[in-house]
């Protein structure tokens, strides 16, 4: 069977290892090998590409934004003829490739690679007798690569720069301050789907980044102070495809804590069986940082009075499905 041909064709909600704002397109070839990947920093301004009946390598020279190069490791076997291509990035950089897979040796196996920048088309490089692959072009560029090698390059797929979303900082509200005589929870709020997260607990919450698309929370991710004082990032809880990112910055250094959140969450689309957190505002010793996404709902609050939030918890899949806090109290 061949390997997840046209798997995540085009897909917005999944990232790479290195950045998930970047898209995965593909892999395309069989299951062979053993993986392997590579993202530039900025740019890709070469490609050493070995092929004999199929490609046997493939190689890659990176760029930084001062244009200072970087190679990868050679992925695949020794054999084939080696072909550089020289791109001129920045002016020149690359947006598509196509090519064919073929069972060689016994293996399903990459045949052939064609690339393609906003210039020029570069190939095929390699026979081209198997089944055909390729994807739309598109005026996005392809900053990487990945897929499994073994004497061979048996799966090839690339990582492409996603659409640009805007990240706007925002400022506290001051003055404002939480409802105190409403009853105290630690949460989770929110719908009975999607996997059970944990960030865990820390000294305090320094930043906050909180995913928005149509009115809805589709992610939130946090920057913790932890007990030796370094900054640790926790994984984005949450799905991809967000247009807005809203980033909460808490200034540590005047003792800015986070004290409590408090929001709505219901249906997604009228669909009754899948609530999420649908807005969500944070408040502070200094003030009110939301609300963010559609207030609608059934709201939700952790009102504390004399309690500084730690950490968060809850569930998510696509969506932030629900959110509830660890609480330290002085």
């Amino acid at each position: 069977m061949l390997y997840k041909i046209f798997t995540f064709f085009i897909s917005l909600l999944q990232g790479s290892p290195q950045d998930p704002s970047l898209i995965t397109v593909g892999p395309w070839g069989g299951p062979g090998g053993c993986e392997w990947n590579y993202v530039a920093k900025s740019g890709i301004a070469e490609i050493a590409i070995s092929v004999g009946w199929v490609v046997d390598s493939l190689s890659f020279k990176g760029v930084d934004d001062n244009c200072k190069g970087e190679y990868s490791k050679k992925f695949g076997g020794k054999g084939g003829e080696s072909t550089v291509i020289t791109i001129n990035w920045p002016k020149e950089y690359l947006t598509s490739i196509s090519g064919t897979y073929n069972t060689y040796q016994g293996h399903c196996v990459v045949e052939s690679l064609c690339f393609y920048t906003n210039c020029t088309k570069c190939g095929p490089y390699g026979c081209t007798n198997g089944t055909p692959f390729k994807f739309p072009l598109e005026d996005r560029e392809i900053v990487g690569f990945f897929g499994r090698a073994g004497d061979f390059i048996d799966a090839v797929g690339v990582y492409q720069k996603g659409p640009s979303i805007p990240i706007v900082t925002i400022k506290a509200n001051e003055g404002i301050t939480m409802n105190m005589d409403l009853p105290r929870q630690i949460g989770p709020w929110g719908g009975n789907k999607g996997k059970a997260w944990d960030d865990g607990l820390f000294v305090a919450v320094q930043q906050i980044d909180v995913h928005v698309r149509d009115g809805v929370i589709v992610a939130i991710q946090c920057k913790y102070h932890g007990k030796d004082d370094k900054p640790v990032l926790s994984k984005r809880q949450g799905g991809g495809g967000a247009t807005t990112i809203y980033r909460i910055e808490l200034e540590h250094c005047s003792c800015e804590n986070l004290i409590g959140i408090s929001g709505f969450y219901g249906p997604l689309d009228g669909n009754c069986c899948l609530e999420v957190v649908r807005s969500i505002s944070f408040y502070t010793n200094k003030g009110k940082y939301g609300p963010f996404g559609t207030e609608i709902g059934t709201f939700f609050n952790s009102t504390v009075s004399n309690g500084k939030v730690v950490g968060f918890h809850g569930k998510s899949g696509e969506y932030l499905d629900a959110i509830g806090v660890h609480v330290e109290y002085s």
